[in-house]
């Protein structure tokens, strides 16, 4: 499986995270991304499974306006679980995914 399927940061404290919004687009999940994470941000505790990030994204019409989007760093346990509850095929290779790559890092070479 490809390792870059969602890129995946260690933060100060040595945890894994991910980008919701990467998340949101390697799920090819058709609602806008702040439904969708909406639907998931009462169900994980702040501070721990998710932390809000604002990105700086130049609007490609190039009169140097820049647009501000939020995204969240989440764990890998909380992009795991919600790739599994999006119950589909594109959802499950996801979870597989961030399995193997945990299982890689507790291997022991």
């Amino acid at each position: 499986m490809d390792n870059e399927l969602i890129n995946i940061q260690t933060n100060e404290q040595g945890e894994q995270r991910v980008s919701a919004r990467d998340l949101h687009k390697q799920l090819e999940i058709k609602t806008r991304f702040s439904a969708w994470i909406n639907q998931y941000t009462d169900m994980f505790v702040e501070g721990n499974d998710f932390m809000a990030e604002v990105q700086t994204t130049p609007i490609k019409n190039g009169n140097g306006r820049v647009q501000y989007l939020d995204d969240y760093s989440i764990s890998v346990d909380m992009a795991k679980h919600i790739s599994m509850m999006t119950k589909t095929e594109r959802g499950n290779q996801i979870r597989d995914y961030f399995i193997q790559i945990e299982k890689q890092w507790n291997s022991p070479e």
